[in-house]
């Protein structure tokens, strides 16, 4: 989709806006439901009493920020830390505690995003993801397997996308900026009867911003749903994105030290949908049967890295085109036989068709190796989990899942957690402990570069305590947690070994993550948090590179009047270490960014608001040789009917 095809796109929304739906003349109606947590557990239950540890960003927050990527709602959360190498185009990685990019399962609408075809374990780049249509996002932390089996060793990123079932609505976004960047948005949603609807799609472009890199993507997602009689019903979700970029390679030193100058190109393409039919009614019939199925297209032609301290061979240009098909179904079944207590069992099972084709390494020559692959993967089994709350105010979780595939042996994930109230200090005490574990990625295993088909599954086990307590009639939230987090058989590039990948080493991960929230006047809130994280490969002197020990978000939003909305928030990161082929291993600078944004309701429907990225002209670099690019402007409008 290019962007004549955007604006075609954001006429159809309107015509589908006005034409399902009759729109008053006042302000939408909107019927807010309560909401749910559907990444803590497999029965889908409200905050306050789901397992383990977890944020949830909601609608409001996504749409008062004005983001343009889930990359900058996403970094915002404690726990969680993103690098992005200079300016959108680059590949991102995201940390959970402390862990590898591969080890968080990324999901939309409960789809499974992560690519096993890359050269990244299996990791997803959240960058090519917008925020149009999104209604919220559930961040679990922790080995999460029991719940969602394969790549959950260190938490789950779940996307929600919006529905038609609570509001009839209209939104149309539009914004532009420094260095050409603009950005265009829009939604329509409503009910038709027993049917309701919801249309989203955007188109970015991040113009040429210092760096030279480039951005360019949109996407289009539908949600249909059914409300059918005897409390059936049924809902299909169709997403198609697609996105071309221009970047620096990992590893190539930026704009900054990068011998070669010609950048990476990567043209991604996806589609991805779920069908669930459902049905509750009464204590005992309350289940889902879903569907799943996943199509990604990635072409990359990578121009290389020339040797250098850090690579003294170099890495030669390559070309490829991955292809990946992921199908998947799933039941789950949940009864509630006493007050208080809810038994959820069932099981799935997923397919994946992976493939990698490209030209030869070192192509006519003594040294040629070939680069092409495919593999294919079934993997599934059964789970069950239990939730019991007590009048007394004590909540136990425990389940256990059972995972089998045609490649590997089976591997049995229970987690278990526990919340309950102190009423004496009003502090809330809540822990949990569980287990996770990656397969192996398709290229780890397959490839014939650096491939080794004998590697097993990465695994891990860890634990968290939570404090929360509220403060001044429950104006202000705090939370502290501790965590640790224990990987065994991590996959390892060893040069000197053959094959270079190895199950050799042991991680542990440790930390404290705080939060304060509070609404320090009607008009004026504030929120907060800090993590401290530390990683340990354990039998060896070498360190965990671009993860830093500390680091933290502010957000302090300001109403002066009914009308006016100014928001002011920071990034800290403490040091980083990091790696080149330019400059072997570095240390690079703690930083700090501040962003600003104000908004002011003109009309009753109409919106004009402005966003300056990097407020202070910060001069950072997340990633080695990948520098801020300076201060960016942005204003737009927005419409709501």
């Amino acid at each position: 989709m290019r962007a004549p095809a955007a604006l075609a796109m954001v006429l159809l929304l309107a015509l589908a806006s006005t034409g399902s739906a009759e729109v008053p003349e006042e302000e939408p109606v909107v019927h807010q439901l309560d909401p749910v947590v559907v990444t803590a557990s497999r029965e889908p239950v409200p905050p306050e009493v789901a397992p383990g540890t977890f944020s949830v960003i909601s609608r409001e927050e996504i749409e008062r920020g004005h983001y343009t990527s889930v990359v900058d709602i996403v970094r915002r959360v404690p726990g969680i830390y993103i690098g992005q190498p200079g300016s959108r185009g680059g590949r991102t990685s995201i940390y959970t505690r402390g862990l590898d990019p591969n080890h968080t399962l990324i999901l939309i609408d409960g789809v499974r995003m992560n690519d096993p075809t890359n050269n990244r374990g299996g990791s997803f780049d959240l960058s090519t993801l917008d925020p149009a249509g999104v209604e919220r996002i559930e961040i679990s932390r922790g080995p999460i397997s029991a719940v969602h089996g394969s790549d959950a060793i260190a938490g789950v990123v779940n996307i929600i996308t919006r529905t038609g079932r609570d509001a009839r609505e209209f939104l149309f976004d539009a914004s532009g900026g420094r260095w050409g960047v603009y950005r265009v948005a829009t939604e329509a949603r409503g009910r038709v009867g027993i049917a309701d609807l919801s249309l989203a799609g955007a188109w970015v472009d991040e113009g040429n911003p210092p760096d030279d890199q480039e951005y360019r993507g949109g996407n289009v997602k539908a949600d249909v749903g059914l409300q059918l009689p005897a409390g059936a019903s049924l809902r299909g979700t169709f997403r198609f994105a697609d996105s071309e970029s221009e970047a620096f390679p990992d590893y190539s030193g930026g704009d900054e030290y990068s011998v070669i100058r010609r950048l990476e190109e990567r043209d991604i393409r996806e589609f991805d949908m779920s069908v669930e039919a459902a049905q509750k009614a009464g204590r005992w019939i309350d289940y889902a049967l879903g569907f799943d199925y996943r199509h990604r297209r990635e072409d990359i032609d990578n121009p290389g890295i020339a040797p250098g301290p850090g690579a003294p061979m170099g890495y030669p240009s390559a070309s490829s085109r991955n292809e990946l098909d992921h199908y998947a179904i799933s039941l789950r079944n949940t009864v509630k036989p006493l007050e208080g207590l809810s038994v959820t069992a069932g099981g799935d099972v997923y397919w994946e068709d992976g493939s990698s084709i490209g030209p030869p390494l070192y192509a006519g020559t003594p040294f040629e190796i070939a680069t092409s692959f495919d593999f294919h993967r079934v993997v599934g089994g059964p789970f069950a989990e239990l939730n019991w709350r007590s009048d007394c105010g004590l909540i136990l979780y425990g389940g256990v899942r059972a995972d089998f595939s045609d490649e590997a042996s089976s591997e049995v994930t229970p987690r278990v957690s526990a919340e309950y109230p102190i009423p004496v200090v009003d502090l809330v005490v809540k822990g949990s402990w569980g287990e996770g574990f990656k397969l192996p990625a398709f290229f780890s295993l397959a490839t014939p570069v650096v491939g080794n088909p004998d590697l097993v599954a990465e695994r891990s086990q860890g634990w968290d305590l939570a404090l929360s307590r509220g403060f001044w009639k429950d104006r202000v939230d705090a939370r502290i947690a501790y965590f640790e987090i224990e990987v065994r058989k991590l996959i390892d590039f060893v040069p000197e070994m053959q094959p270079p990948l190895q199950n050799r080493s042991k991680v542990v991960s440790r930390g404290v993550e705080f939060e304060l929230n509070a609404k320090l006047l009607d008009s004026l809130d504030f929120n907060g948090n800090l993590t401290f994280t530390d990683t340990d490969i354990r039998n060896t002197g070498d360190d965990l590179l671009n993860r830093p020990r500390w680091q933290g978000a502010l957000t302090l939003a300001w109403a002066p009047i009914e009308s006016v909305t100014i928001r002011a928030s920071a990034l800290i990161v403490g040091s980083v270490k990091d790696a080149s082929a330019p400059t072997a291993r570095v240390t690079l600078d703690p930083w700090g960014r501040v962003d600003l944004s104000a908004s002011w309701r003109v009309r009753k429907h109409v919106s004009l608001y402005l966003e300056i990225d990097n407020l202070f002209d910060a001069n950072y670099e997340e990633v080695v040789g990948f520098r801020a690019n300076g201060v960016r402007p942005r204003a737009g409008v927005r419409a709501r009917f």
